[in-house]
């Protein structure tokens, strides 16, 4: 009996352990994303409703904190779906947002919606695009004008082609213009996907290309208020403009990333 009983302590012990370390892991992550949203405990705390001394308790790993509080917390922090998931499980809960691949049975509606509007834009480029700018799908005018077969979409990504020296940066008249855009827009999405992002490792590759660092943090202007882009192959100048469409309350994390981006000729 003596050795069932302590059996049960040392369960009970671990458990608290794990609960524990899990309380920890979301205290640190919750100062990690208040920081990078230069937000003070008492604005998150007013932010999500709460007051200022439960959130320090959860900071501090002296409580845990509900599911709903994550989630609250979460929103004031405007968290996105794979970051809510990551904050969740450092909490002890189960994801609550998929999180499959471009690929996946699940998002099987998704690519089929964006295969429409791909098919419905040619002959004009159009390209899926993740949080990362890795081109997942792309119709003919895209591959053509990228260079590209079907066999690259999920490998190649946009913002290495418009950086690394190659037929499409050569191509793109405007390139300042245009790269300057693009980097300001990786800027953004890596604030808000966090330092241990995907997106965060691609803006690291892209800055280590030196005409990379000397490009302005804002983008410059012509003074259109539209970043038009020339591109010509083979002689031949063609002018766009170009439109970003997203998928409405999406319950998926990729699905809520995802980007299809439109060419129209000017």
């Amino acid at each position: 009996m003596r050795d069932v009983g302590d059996k049960d302590a040392r369960r009970a012990t671990a458990r608290r352990k794990v609960a524990a370390d899990a309380v920890s892991e979301l205290g640190a992550l919750l100062k990690q994303w208040r920081a990078l949203r230069g937000k003070s405990q008492l604005t998150l705390a007013l932010d999500a409703e709460v007051s200022a001394r439960h959130l320090a308790f959860i900071e501090s790993g002296r409580t845990a904190p509900s599911q709903d509080m994550v989630l609250r917390l979460a929103d004031a922090l405007l968290l996105g779906l794979r970051e809510r998931n990551v904050l969740l499980v450092a909490a002890g809960y189960a994801p609550q947002f998929g999180e499959g691949a471009w690929d996946s049975e699940e998002l099987k509606e998704l690519r089929q919606a964006a295969t429409m509007i791909l098919a419905a834009h040619d002959p004009h480029p159009a390209l899926v695009l993740n949080a990362a700018s890795t081109v997942l799908d792309a119709n003919v005018g895209a591959l053509t004008l990228m260079g590209e077969g079907r066999d690259a979409l999920g490998r190649i990504n946009l913002m290495d082609l418009v950086f690394s020296p190659g037929r499409v940066r050569s191509a793109i008249g405007n390139w300042q213009e245009v790269a300057g855009f693009l980097l300001y827009r990786l800027r953004e999405n890596a604030r808000l996907r966090g330092p241990h992002s995907e997106v965060a490792r691609v803006l690291a590759r892209v800055l280590a290309f030196p005409d990379a660092r000397h490009l302005p943090p804002m983008p410059g202007g012509s003074g259109s208020v539209l970043v038009p882009l020339t591109f010509t192959v083979n002689g031949v100048t063609s002018h766009w403009f170009t439109t970003v469409t997203t998928f409405g309350a999406p319950l998926h994390a990729l699905a809520e990333e995802i980007t299809i981006e439109q060419f129209h000729p000017r």
